[in-house]
């Protein structure tokens, strides 16, 4: 992995990103003028799960590389924030757990899928839910039901197994 960081033009904030060999960006930080965070990790109201979508060529001028450990001091920052909430969501879904949720986004880690208990976040396999999973149901607010089978401390994930997408959005099962 590399590691980027990006200052901005004016009140765009640093932008800092971890990306493979590739330039797809695995996580990523917006650290704004006014001292506020995004992180990918975690939903933003304005901004949803913020990730970079194309690949990022590290060889462009506007941005500087910078080693792990300044990265990783910055997101470790960021997590120590909800660390509350965190201990709370592995509290809440105990290894091997049946869970419903949705799916919310598509990450190159996985599926992110919202778990309905504020700020849960699951992960699941991608290329395992399209196996089983009609293309037209590989979208945003489907509903999916998964097994708990452990947890991601980088990012404060649950991780999801067995996941099965159930054929129905979340706004017909009521949820939205």
């Amino acid at each position: 992995m590399k590691y980027l960081k990006d200052i901005q033009e004016q009140g765009m904030g640093t932008w800092y990103f971890e990306i493979d060999i590739d330039g797809v960006a695995y996580r990523q930080m917006v650290y704004h003028d006014d001292g506020t965070c995004i992180t990918s990790n975690r939903k933003h109201d304005s901004y949803h799960f913020m990730l970079a979508e194309h690949p990022l060529n590290a060889q462009e001028s506007y941005y500087k590389e910078i080693n792990q450990a300044e990265f990783e001091k910055l997101w470790y920052e960021q997590l120590q924030l909800g660390l509350e909430d965190w201990r709370r969501t592995k509290t809440l879904f105990p290894v091997g757990t049946r869970v419903e949720g949705y799916i919310e986004a598509f990450f190159p880690q996985g599926t992110l899928i919202n778990l309905m208990e504020t700020p849960a976040i699951g992960i699941t396999n991608t290329s395992a839910l399209k196996i089983a999973t009609p293309v037209e149901w590989m979208y945003p607010s489907y509903r999916v039901t998964a097994e708990v089978s452990g947890y991601d401390e980088v990012n404060h994930w649950v991780l999801l197994k067995h996941a099965e997408v159930i054929g129905s959005q979340l706004e017909e099962a009521g949820h939205m």
